[in-house]
């Protein structure tokens, strides 16, 4: 397992090359990017004297849940899942705890320059003639940050949401530019990354567009146990899907191996897939976490969001004014 960004010329050296592959993955439409939690709380580290007004942390979105409905449960942020699980069992099902996370997630959050830049790679490269796949996103966050920016700059989109709740509880649904929610069929052609940007949302959404909304939250034990028993990929996720999956490197950014399903999938997508390099962007990484990231053979970059994602940016931007 490799160290970049530790600050050494090495390992800066190292750092840049990995850019220039990350770019090269972003025109040739074999590099995945997987936001976690930490991606929504991009700059958050950074601000010191004004109040954060962006997506919640755990530990807030625990300590909200649990002062609303009374939970018995001291909120830690480890233990949301606890918490989710306590309010369907005892406060009424799970329409109450859907409401409560949709006023939460139904709102503007502040547009964030990670979402802003990825959202930017692929009409940039298609103006100059330099793109010859659209990219393919993953997200565990309820958000929209990434569709928001998608739809700023113009970029066509299909959303692929895993419904952990009636009515297509345990099933990845789509919805296609300007369409409505639909069951997807594995099988089928739709939402395909090669003719058009695909963002997948593989712990549901906030469902902002229509009154009568079709939220969809992975947040409970229960919903965690329900997916890791679904997570066959072939039986989960569309074809065209899993075919770019299977054949790409995979950039991980904020994420943290504490997801159960989303472990499980990697281990079945390492198992089957191109043994392409893999790389997850944490800074302080403990050591079991480490090891965890390590036995599936992805290279640790121990450098925070915050540095990272400049620095990409600017070898993107150095990158298409050498192919002007």
């Amino acid at each position: 397992m490799s160290a970049l960004g530790m600050g050494e010329m090495a390992q800066a050296e190292d750092l840049a090359d990995h850019f220039k592959t990350v770019v090269r993955g972003f025109r040739e439409g074999i590099l995945t990017v997987i936001l976690g939690a930490g991606a929504s709380l991009y700059g958050r580290s950074d601000q010191t004297d004004e109040k954060w007004s962006g997506a919640p942390s755990a530990q807030e979105l625990a300590d909200r849940l649990a002062k609303e409905f009374d939970v018995p449960v001291k909120p830690d942020g480890t233990n949301l899942l606890k918490i989710a699980q306590w309010i369907t069992s005892m406060k009424g099902g799970p329409s109450h705890l859907q409401r409560e996370l949709h006023r939460v997630f139904d709102r503007d959050l502040p547009m964030l320059p990670l979402h802003e830049f990825l959202a930017s790679v692929p009409g940039r490269l298609r103006e100059k003639g330099l793109l010859h796949q659209p990219p393919l996103f993953l997200t565990t966050n309820y958000d929209d940050l990434l569709e928001r920016a998608l739809d700023a700059k113009g970029e066509e989109y299909d959303v692929l949401v895993y419904m952990a709740d009636n009515p297509f509880r345990g099933q990845f649904c789509l919805q296609e530019p300007g369409g409505k929610l639909q069951v997807l069929d594995p099988d089928s052609s739709a939402a395909n990354p090669a003719k058009r940007t695909v963002v997948v949302k593989l712990h549901g959404y906030v469902d902002r567009h229509v009154e009568e909304f079709h939220d969809s939250y992975v947040i409970t034990e229960d919903h965690y146990i329900e997916y890791l028993g679904r997570a066959d990929l072939d039986k989960l996720l569309p074809v065209h899907v899993l075919e770019r999956l299977l054949d790409c490197n995979l950039l991980f950014l904020g994420y943290s191996l504490n997801d159960w399903n989303l472990r499980a999938i990697l281990f079945q997508l390492r198992a089957k897939a191109v043994s392409n390099d893999w790389w997850s962007v944490q800074l302080g990484c403990d050591q079991v976490e480490a090891k965890s990231w390590a036995k599936r053979d992805v290279d640790m970059i121990n450098i925070a969001l915050e540095d990272y994602v400049p620095g990409l940016e600017a070898a993107f931007e150095e990158w298409l004014a050498s192919h002007g």
